[in-house]
């Protein structure tokens, strides 16, 4: 029993290159139909799951889980070798070994991967965005203007949150997704009015995407910036904000690369729900979730978003999510 146990840990602290997993996750018939910065995402082969990549193996460990909760296999690349193929403890580490030329051979597939096209983006300036944040910090008018909105002084610092004067707006600095200062989006504290920086590159980037994308393979899709910091504050770091009511395909794509299940908490008005849809449909084999309060009940108390709700509001939302086929079926 001691040695089982010993061996077991073993393997769990075995490491692979990426390459390496994945060919042998392809060997076992698993077809990887996407990727985070984490983990390989593919259809479970425990249940019948051919609608929503429920089934994550990390890159490093081979370590593998199925979110959904009916099934819920969970072990590591050993075991799963086992499993599906019938083999022992001594069987499933020689397949594991023999695999090891093929993911070599598999170099130039990997190597096209890293040289991906990225979108180019303009450093914004970093000593703007401190000064911004500073004035925040001198100004209690501003503050208590994000207070006013919900926003606390914790996520005023995390998010370096600003304010300009001469703007008589508040700033809300947006990165790229690999964390390059792009820009800022502003508001006017004496009026709901907007003004973004020049050149913002809203269509190439989503706010707080930097940050999300290494948290899990889980994320929150927001319209704007401070529904996204009040789903911060409510416990939830792994929420980005699509910065208006539009989805772009280089969006799309960040959502399809970093994450492989999807919670939709787009605005409850008719705009909001049909950015929701957009979403949903364009987004390839990802487990969809719509946030909802209850059953048939998008949010409560008749709120737009989650600027609208306590932080007990927003868990029951996020918690409640339900599948997309379900919240389809309430015709919304």
């Amino acid at each position: 029993m001691g040695v089982r146990g010993s061996f077991a840990r073993e393997v769990d602290s075995t490491q692979y290159t990426p390459a390496h997993v994945k060919s042998i996750i392809k060997s076992l018939g698993l077809e990887v139909v996407g990727e985070t910065s984490n983990d390989f995402l593919c259809f479970c082969p425990f249940h019948s799951n051919r609608h929503t990549s429920s089934f994550s193996v990390s890159r490093e460990k081979g370590a593998y889980i199925c979110f959904n909760p009916a099934c819920g296999e969970a072990g590591t690349l050993v075991e799963l070798i086992k499993k599906i193929l019938n083999k022992n403890d001594f069987e499933a580490l020689r397949y594991i070994a023999s695999k090891e030329s093929e993911a070599v051979e598999n170099f130039d597939e990997v190597l096209k991967d890293m040289f991906e096209d990225k979108p180019d983006f303009e450093e914004f300036s970093q000593e703007t965005l401190d000064q911004l944040y500073s004035n925040l910090g001198a100004n209690k008018h501003a503050q208590e203007y994000f207070e006013h909105r919900g926003i606390n002084q914790d996520s005023m610092h995390h998010f370096k949150l600003g304010y300009s004067s001469n703007m008589g707006m508040v700033i809300v600095p947006v990165h790229s997704p690999d964390g390059i200062p792009v820009g800022l989006v502003g508001r006017s504290i004496s009026e709901k009015k907007f003004k973004n920086s020049t050149n913002l590159p809203r269509s190439k980037t989503m706010f707080n995407i930097h940050r999300a994308k290494k948290i899990g393979s889980q994320v929150i899709v927001v319209e704007s910036t401070f529904d996204a910091i009040r789903i911060h504050q409510a416990g939830f770091p792994n929420v980005v904000a699509t910065l208006g009511g539009h989805i772009s395909h280089d969006n799309i794509n960040l959502l399809n690369r970093y994450f492989n299940r999807i919670v939709i908490m787009t605005d409850s008005d008719p705009a909001g729900r049909e950015l929701g849809m957009n979403i949903a449909n364009k987004l390839r084999n990802k487990d969809i979730l719509w946030a909802s309060h209850s059953y048939g009940k998008i949010y409560p108390n008749n709120a737009k978003d989650a600027g609208d709700m306590s932080d007990e509001e927003i868990k029951t939302c996020i918690n409640n999510a339900v599948s997309d086929i379900e919240y389809r079926s309430w015709n919304p």
